[in-house]
């Protein structure tokens, strides 16, 4: 099992992620061409269309997770009514973000309001649905490597059309809507033979009412859910463009977000291999398990986190040509360290999906990005891009270990996780990080080295002890 996740790890962590790493690395060219103006733009937009994600799919990607493993064989004539309804509920989705868009477009990018709105929502209303779920069979079912080719096809196409579109064409933020378009439209419509023809998961148009109402009161409630991503990311850009942020200011921290982003996405990977492990664990009461699986993950990111944090002044000076932008690094590695909540999260999240209590779920996520967004308002006036970084770390704790607080996690986890002293590592570690990450090389080199070789052995230690 262990083999497996490790597997599947490299395949939705290291693969797929890819062409991110690629415009990563194009980040010298590409800053040449693109001003602090360009990614304040980007981060207004993008700010806004990540809140409106989660609704995008009304929470129904978790339902579809909860039927394949409580319904195992008739689940797909379950998907196929739901897969209608979000039919219907896509094209509904993209008039409400085309509206919304239309409004909230900055005044530098009204020019181009008409294309960006366009470009957004093109693929969602044709092929939305369609890989939803086709995204969910794959991942359900622990094939890896159709959505991996999927998803490098594409992340390669948006980033060969961005890098000829900014910097060949000079079209600065308009280049990586356009790029992204491609994208996602490659990904989305690569779903559709599959999910139609081979898998013949054909939309029920004329769903059954009771059937989707059923299921409604089980996903609206994860909305708020995964609301909590906006809550804790974009919604810090919001509240610097309602409080009049300098546009290059905004740029900041968008740069400190999209290069923070790629390190959470591999975060992200660990989670989506790991995800459908843990849970059929649950399912066959065996959570011992499960918490191995738990513990494996924890190490992973505590390792990437904590050499990424530290070498981050480093990775900064390598990737960026823009002085203004280079200089954000301090931020990133708070931003990087928060990360670490992830693991212990999933811990507690799988026991509220597995048993359907989503309601309870949302006193832990909903309630902790609430949390990040009242300190962004109370913070950022004062401090900033500091004030985004400081709100994000706090909340992301209040979520990664607030939900073995609650009763019903006691209730029904049959394994007891020491979330404090784990809790105590993460924060002994960020304090650690900014100190290391402005020491010699030499002495970095050292500590990078003993790190890994300790979170090894213990990695070890603990599949022995299994």
């Amino acid at each position: 099992m262990l083999k497996k996740l490790f597997t599947n790890t490299l395949l939705f962590g290291i693969a797929p992620y890819v062409p991110k790493i690629v415009s990563v690395f194009l980040l010298p060219v590409m800053t040449k061409y693109l001003t602090a103006t360009d990614y304040g733009i980007a981060g207004v937009i993008d700010a806004y269309t990540q809140g409106l994600t989660a609704l995008s799919t009304l929470g129904f990607s978790s339902v579809l997770s909860i039927i394949f493993f409580r319904s195992k064989f008739q689940y797909k004539i379950l998907w196929r009514e739901i897969y209608g309804f979000l039919q219907y509920w896509m094209v509904i989705f993209a008039l409400l973000q085309g509206t919304i868009l239309y409004f909230i477009i900055p005044e530098e990018a009204v020019e181009n309001k008409w294309w960006i709105i366009l470009l957004t929502n093109f693929s969602n209303v044709f092929f939305g649905a369609t890989s939803i779920i086709g995204n969910s069979y794959y991942v359900l079912n622990m094939k890896a490597l159709p959505i991996v080719m999927r998803t490098m096809i594409a992340g390669i196409a948006t980033v060969l059309a961005s890098y000829l579109l900014v910097v060949h064409f000079r079209l600065g933020y308009l280049g990586w809507y356009v790029g992204s378009f491609v994208g996602s439209f490659i990904v989305n419509a690569s779903y559709w033979y599959t999910v139609n023809i081979q898998l013949k998961l054909t939309p029920i148009l004329n769903f059954k009412k009771r059937t989707i109402l059923k299921y409604l009161k089980v996903s609206l409630p994860t909305v708020p859910h995964y609301y909590t991503a906006f809550l804790m990311n974009g919604s810090s850009k919001m509240v610097m463009n309602v409080y009049s942020c300098p546009i290059n200011i905004l740029g900041q921290a968008n740069i400190v977000l999209q290069i923070g982003g790629v390190l959470e996405s591999w975060v992200s990977a660990i989670n989506q291999a790991i995800n459908p492990m843990t849970m059929k664990e649950i399912r066959e009461r065996n959570e011992l398990k499960a918490s191995t699986m738990i513990y494996v993950y924890l190490g992973l990111t505590y390792l990437c986190t904590f050499l990424v944090a530290v070498w981050s002044r480093e990775i900064f000076s390598l990737l960026i040509s823009n002085t203004e932008l280079a200089a954000t690094y301090p931020y990133a590695i708070l931003f990087v360290m928060a990360l670490n909540y992830r693991p212990m999260y999933v811990a507690a999240s799988n026991i509220f999906f597995y048993y359907e209590n989503t309601t309870a779920l949302l006193k832990v996520s909903f309630l902790s990005g609430l949390i990040a967004l009242v300190l962004y308002c109370l913070l950022i006036p004062f401090y900033s891009v500091w004030g985004v970084v400081i709100g994000y770390y706090i909340a992301a704790i209040c979520m990664g270990y607030s939900g073995f607080l609650t009763s019903f996690f006691r209730d029904k986890s049959k394994v007891e996780y020491p979330y404090k002293k784990i809790l105590l590592l993460q924060v002994f570690l960020t304090v650690a990080a900014y100190v290391i990450a402005e020491c010699a090389v030499m002495l970095k080199i050292i500590v990078s080295l003993l790190f890994v070789v300790v979170v090894l052995l213990l990695l070890k230690k603990r599949k022995d002890n299994k």
